[in-house]
């Protein structure tokens, strides 16, 4: 194969890492998420961009093929005009990203930082930072990684690219590196965000006291009591059952804690374990989150063929409810348990409930 077109195939390669987990003890996280009387949210959601898949079309093959030719033999000014001439939008930013991709998996990141900040498309731009970044995090190339991400000009994509990055890191081990990203983020809420995220990953593997240690730092009691609670429903997922009740039960707020252990039942009986989801149901001290899981519980049974065992959960739930004069959630309970009584056959009961429902909407 000739060299140059030994290049071209590397440009057209996605970078790929794989790194082994070795677990350090984390740097003390507190001081990073603290308490704010008024959080200032962030002006748009911090949520990743979504990938986008190259369609590589005929009419684009030539041009395509000619930018990264171009690229292969350094000529990257000429690379980036015929680039930017491709029409179709999804195969010119495949070809961008490529050029600028590798250009950074090779070392070259100051090259590739002015490649890229001399594409036309602002939105091309910063998604390319943003994929470079994190590719670069991924091969263990952090203050690289870190590098690049403060080049991205959008402000909430260079958030959640940063704190890909430190939970990227606290996937791998290197706790201490990724609280030290935490906190190099400006806003309060942001940082709670990514350490936050910091803790649910390393609960996801494995890691429960590190994420809990980190978690009971924050001074946020809003952040601190979702954090534990993703931390719990993440330990069920693997069926670490007594360590997630055990977390569920340290939560401080009450409703939190009930909508945690809520979530747990439910979680149980999908999996059709029923006797368990009941346990767990029993210690909520919500009445509305325990009807709620009653019925949940109920609808399982009744979808499991167990009607008779259906019936006195579906009572309870209906008790607990009508124990709650004024209360905004109580229609909205109502009607859930009436339509799991019609489901079960039990098309009178669920009548009369309804008519308590219009009865308490017309007051």
């Amino acid at each position: 194969m000739r060299p140059q077109n030994y290049l071209l195939a590397l440009l057209s390669l996605t970078i790929l890492a794989n790194s082994h987990p070795v677990i350090a003890a984390p740097l003390n996280s507190s001081g990073i998420c603290v308490k704010e009387n008024s959080p200032e949210l962030p002006s748009l959601p911090l949520l990743p961009r979504l990938p986008r898949l190259p369609v590589i079309t005929q009419d684009n093959s030539g041009l395509r093929y000619q930018a990264l030719e171009l690229a292969a033999t350094g000529k990257f000014d000429l690379a980036l005009k015929v680039a930017q001439t491709i029409p179709n939008e999804a195969d010119r930013f495949s070809v961008l990203n490529a050029i600028a991709d590798n250009l950074a998996a090779a070392g070259k990141v100051s090259e590739a930082l002015k490649f890229v900040q001399s594409i036309e498309n602002k939105s091309d731009r910063v998604e390319i930072l943003s994929n470079i970044s994190n590719n670069l995090a991924a091969s263990g190339k952090v203050n690289q990684a870190l590098q690049v991400a403060t080049a991205i000009e959008d402000s909430s994509q260079k958030v959640w690219t940063m704190r890909s990055i430190a939970t990227k890191l606290a996937e791998v081990g290197r706790v201490s590196q990724s609280l030290q990203i935490a906190k190099t983020i400006t806003a309060n809420y942001e940082k709670c965000s990514t350490l936050s995220s910091i803790a649910i990953k390393l609960a996801e593997v494995g890691q429960e006291s590190q994420a809990v240690q980190i978690a009971q730092t924050m001074e946020d009691e809003y952040w601190q009591n979702s954090t534990l609670s993703d931390i719990s429903l993440k330990l069920v997922e693997v069926k670490k059952i007594p360590q997630a009740l055990r977390i569920a039960q340290s939560i401080d707020d009450e409703y939190k804690k009930a909508s945690t252990l809520h979530d747990i039942a439910v979680n149980f009986a999908a999996a059709k374990e029923f006797s368990q989801a009941l346990q767990i149901a029993k210690t909520i001290t919500n009445n509305n989150q325990k009807a709620s899981a009653f019925v949940k519980i109920a609808a399982q049974y009744r979808k499991a063929g167990q009607v008779s065992e259906a019936l006195p959960i579906l009572a309870q739930a209906l008790d607990l409810v009508q124990q709650n004069e004024d209360d905004y959630e109580k229609p909205s309970l109502l009607r859930e348990i009436a339509d799991e009584y019609r489901r079960v056959g039990q098309k009178e009961q669920a009548l009369e409930i309804l008519s308590q429902v219009d009865a308490l909407e017309d007051k």
